[in-house]
């Protein structure tokens, strides 16, 4: 194995305690995009076993694969397609659990039910303010009436998403928390009731508590990317591994990689890694540029990195300077007097979900053993 994703079982579970002394309702642990690229299988059975009781993912596929591979409490299919009706039955056949994003939704999954003799329990997405999937308060409220005529259909969970929880001041959240809140009860006054309201993101869930209601969905900060609350302190519980594939020696002078961008000053160290940009090393996410400042920022942000790369290439702890151009599968590194030779592990910063889907995941730690150890 010359490359792999390590997740470290021991500081997952570090973070799932320190999020459930924080967090006082119950975690539905979300697991889209295979775990944000961890593997959603092995980290959605360690999760359970910890005693996670709820999870949830985007699309009806990702809830098939967990249950194929042994995750038996609820699953949460945020965004489930209804085009395909093999799919659409999969829903039953997995026992997942849909969401209900518009009258038209609520209909197809309640004939489904009808044909199969099988209610099955949905929750139902509101949006409030964020744009994207959900009824807005006004069409759910007209639609009240028939989506209680709807028999097929079990109303469990009622939800909402934040689209501005990244901001500072508990703002446009808070109209959005309010206004979700407001509409929960109109519609119990027109009779359609649910047992679970939920509301918050990773985001929400450590900046604001007031909107943890029933239960809280968490994804990125069980896996430790970043803290966004000092009571809560949180861990990353993955790193990327390579290991090296040649050391040599190049003289003043030469060239290295693609173009001919960069040309070594002096006789120079260097290790070439099996890792490029098919694997998804040296992709980066792009920043969002909605607005004029978000432009400003991301315009500042590829100025500093071309003045000052940042490191990306780790050994033991030292930083190693990428010469040249990554190439699609390969990468060299600068290594000075470091006594670095083939077979060598080093560690590189790689977004997981850019990650290739071919890069290995190994799980580690004693954590993987949930039974008894401290």
């Amino acid at each position: 194995m010359d490359k792999w994703i390590e997740v470290d079982f021991n500081k997952l579970r570090q973070n799932f305690e320190a999020l459930r002394s924080f967090i006082k309702v119950p975690i539905m642990a979300v697991l889209k995009q295979n775990a944000y690229g961890l593997g959603a299988v092995p980290v959605g059975n360690f999760l359970e076993r910890l005693g996670i009781k709820f999870f949830a993912v985007t699309h009806i596929h990702e809830g098939v694969e967990l249950r194929n591979g042994g995750v038996r409490s609820p699953i949460l299919v945020f965004a489930p397609s209804l085009a395909d009706q093999a799919k659409v039955h999969d829903l039953w056949r997995y026992d997942l659990t849909p969401s209900v994003y518009s009258l038209e939704c609520a209909e197809i999954l309640h004939r489904v039910a009808l044909e199969l003799d099988r209610p099955i329990s949905v929750h139902v997405k509101i949006d409030t303010g964020m744009g994207r999937m959900g009824f807005a308060p006004e069409e759910i409220l007209a639609a009240a009436e028939r989506l209680q005529e709807l028999g097929g259909l079990r109303y469990e969970g009622i939800y909402t998403h934040y689209s501005n929880a990244f901001e500072k001041i508990f703002d446009y959240t808070k109209r959005q928390k309010d206004s979700f809140l407001q509409l929960v009860n109109r519609l119990e006054d027109k009779g359609l009731t649910f047992s679970i309201k939920h509301s918050a993101n990773s985001t929400a869930a450590l900046k604001f508590p007031e909107t943890h209601m029933d239960m809280v969905r968490i994804g990125s900060a069980l896996l430790g990317n970043g803290t966004l609350n000092a009571r809560v302190p949180l861990t990353r519980a993955y790193r990327f591994r390579v290991r090296v594939l040649q050391v040599r020696r190049l003289k003043s002078g030469s060239f290295v990689g693609y173009s001919n961008t960069h040309r070594v000053k002096r006789d120079t160290n260097v290790a070439v890694l099996p890792i490029g940009y098919t694997d998804g090393f040296g992709v980066q996410k792009k920043i969002d540029s909605f607005r004029f400042v978000d432009f400003l920022r991301e315009q500042y942000h590829l100025i500093k990195t071309f003045i000052k790369p940042e490191h990306s290439v780790f050994y033991e702890g030292k930083s190693l300077k990428v010469l040249g151009k990554t190439s699609m599968q390969l990468t060299v590194v600068e290594v000075g007097d470091l006594p670095i030779k083939p077979g060598d592990v080093v560690d590189v910063s790689l977004n997981p979900l850019l990650a290739g889907a071919r890069l290995e995941r190994v799980c580690v730690g004693r954590a993987l053993k949930v039974g008894g150890d401290k």
